[in-house]
């Protein structure tokens, strides 16, 4: 993947295929590491400061520093 901040809501869909948001980051980060994401995603998510996420909208925002 390499650049984060090129992530797209629909391929971080296909990471997050099966999660049902909102739902704790860990949750989060195991059922992308499930889908396959790249490790930097993974990471990123579970290094998110905060404890869980709404919506797609706020993962995307979290891997990408924004």
């Amino acid at each position: 993947m390499g650049d984060l901040a090129n992530l797209d809501t629909q391929t971080l869909l296909e990471h997050l295929l099966g999660v049902l948001l909102p739902a704790e980051k860990d949750q989060v980060a195991d059922t992308a590491e499930q889908n396959d994401a790249p490790r930097e995603l993974v990471q990123k998510i579970r290094d998110a400061d905060t404890q869980g996420f709404n919506g797609p909208d706020e993962v995307l925002q979290a891997v990408q520093g924004c």
